[in-house]
């Protein structure tokens, strides 16, 4: 029987009995196997970008397992998926931009499944950013400790049906496409720390403060440079403000 990681089984918990689930980019596949074995998902769907990458999932699943309710599929992205054949599609431990190009390739395609649920290892706040342009709702944010690493775990719908409220198991909206201004560019920090974060599950504090450090680090090195920017130091500066203000919400939050 597999036993789930933490990071893995906040994923995991997205996942609702019945549904039909992809993960792209599997690597060992102990996801999508747990889902089936579990009896939650009726079919799973393993793809990764090469053979030898699906031979990892595919001794996860053992011999007795190749049947109508494992698919192991090799390909690009979304590419090896037909429109609206999963329920739910996992793309986790990529790189956000890559998610992103991804999501990006075909939107038609993109929009045909109820739901997503990313884990992008970096530049989660280009990932953001795009889902909100292109008209995804958050439904639910996770922060989960992964050895010295706190992932970040976003589940987003592109449609309308998933906003109905959190009774039987239906969420309502974290964070409507518009929450953001279009107009701040992919390395905004309110990307990177969307205001919802204070929402999400996990040590959200440990993560708010981790962020807080890596801008007074930039602070402090663009103040020594030799002909200092005034202009990003004023923007780091007004970061460490959004993200102390962050902190302050959240801790308010939990102490009610």
């Amino acid at each position: 029987m597999i036993r789930l990681s933490d990071r893995l089984q906040i994923i995991a918990d997205q996942v609702r009995p019945g549904e039909v689930l992809a993960d792209i980019g599997t690597d060992h596949g102990q996801l999508p196997v747990y889902l089936y074995e579990e009896g939650i998902c009726p079919r799973v769907i393993l793809a990764d970008i090469s053979e030898p990458s699906l031979a990892k999932a595919k001794e996860t699943a053992g011999a007795g397992q190749f049947g109508s309710g494992i698919s192991f599929r090799v390909g690009n992205g979304l590419q090896v998926l037909e429109p609206g054949e999963a329920d739910v599609v996992v793309i986790a431990g990529m790189g956000g931009r890559l998610i992103r190009d991804i999501l990006a390739e075909d939107h038609v395609k993109t929009r045909s499944f109820s739901r997503f649920v990313f884990q992008p290892r970096t530049a989660s706040g280009p990932l953001r950013k795009w889902l909100s342009e292109a008209g995804f709702s958050i439904l639910r944010e996770d922060i989960v400790r992964e050895g010295q690493f706190l992932p970040e775990i976003i589940t987003a719908s592109p449609g309308e049906n998933e906003g109905r409220g959190q009774e039987s198991g239906v969420w309502k909206p974290l964070a409507a496409p518009e929450s953001l201004d279009p107009g701040l560019g992919e390395d905004s920090i309110r990307f990177a720390v969307p205001p919802w974060i204070v929402e999400a599950s996990g040590p959200v504090d440990e993560f708010l403060d981790r962020k807080t450090g890596e801008q007074r680090k930039i602070l402090a090195g663009l103040r020594q440079a030799v002909d200092p920017d005034e202009e990003a130091i004023r923007v780091s500066e007004e970061n460490i403000e959004y993200l102390e203000g962050l902190k302050g919400k959240y801790l308010r939050t939990k102490a009610e």
